[in-house]
């Protein structure tokens, strides 16, 4: 009889491990769908894109926008002479996209030759390559490269970095600021950003269309972008002032955008932090869904 329950006591205990080993399975089957539609309606409505290609793309599931560039990169920087950096931005997804553009400047100078004690204009030189080098395409080896005169190898010279300008694009506070005195306090201020007559910094007359309206760090577009739709420009050119120390006709300067877009529902107003007033939710307000 002992030997009867022990028997109907493990039958019992292996049933009910199957039965759990069974839910566990089916709850994280069920887990594992509710996530990936989690997901996938997360990927559908917002994202940005930021790269330091001629053109910067991100493709989701149904919203897709790139940053198209026209840019013609100098490092003999004539002073007064414009250098194209058309940037606009192209829907080529199948939504509808709002977007918002914050641009990033850096700058990296290099020595100046002084043996004359005069100093002729000319960028000194290195006989041989020292560590760390810089990258001219690579923004992130400038600061290193200037902390211990680190060189920059180009036509069979070796320039030596002496100054870098590299701002931290993760707290999203270092980005150009329109008509801000601040840049004006740094070597930034020579290089001067030509924007077209579409760019504000307060709202326009009322009926204006295909404008940028800046406010704290970031151009929004004021239309809603079609699918193969191209917006205005947000930028056209970039000048070395006629008045520029001369170490910077040779030095390396980049400009890079990075973009946000959000479909046409409410959740942008939180997504973007525009919250529910000023001059932004007054350009977005009455067209967003929910």
């Amino acid at each position: 009889m002992k030997k009867k329950k022990q028997h109907q006591r493990k039958k019992r205990q292996h049933r009910t491990k199957k039965h759990v080993k069974v839910n566990t399975k089916l709850i994280v089957a069920v887990c594992t769908l509710l996530f990936s539609g989690l997901m996938v309606l997360g990927s559908t409505y917002a994202w940005f894109v930021s790269e330091d290609s001629e053109v910067n793309h991100f493709v989701g599931s149904r919203l897709a926008a790139e940053i198209v560039e026209e840019f013609e990169p100098d490092f003999e920087w004539q002073p007064g002479v414009d250098t194209k950096k058309k940037i606009q931005v192209k829907n080529t997804g199948s939504l509808p996209a709002f977007v918002r553009i914050s641009l990033y400047e850096y700058l990296l100078t290099f020595k100046i030759d002084t043996t004359d004690q005069t100093g002729n204009g000319n960028l000194a030189t290195s006989f041989k390559a020292v560590l760390p080098t810089v990258n001219q395409k690579n923004t992130e080896t400038w600061q290193p490269a200037a902390k211990v005169g680190g060189t920059y190898l180009r036509e069979g010279h070796n320039f030596i970095a002496e100054k870098a300008i590299v701002p931290n694009v993760l707290t999203g506070t270092e980005m150009y600021k329109f008509k801000e005195s601040g840049r004006e306090k740094t070597d930034l201020r020579w290089f001067q950003l030509n924007f077209p007559d579409n760019v504000y910094n307060v709202p326009p007359a009322k009926g204006t269309k295909n404008y940028w309206l800046y406010k704290d760090g970031y151009f929004y577009y004021s239309e809603l972008i079609q699918p193969s739709e191209v917006s205005a420009m947000v930028l056209k050119s970039v000048r070395l002032s006629s008045s520029a120390p001369n170490k910077f006709k040779g030095s390396l300067y980049q400009l890079n955008p990075i973009m946000d877009a959000h479909d046409g529902t409410k959740e942008l107003l939180s997504s973007w932090n525009i919250g529910h007033s000023g001059v932004i939710y007054e350009m977005y307000q009455d067209r967003l869904n929910d």
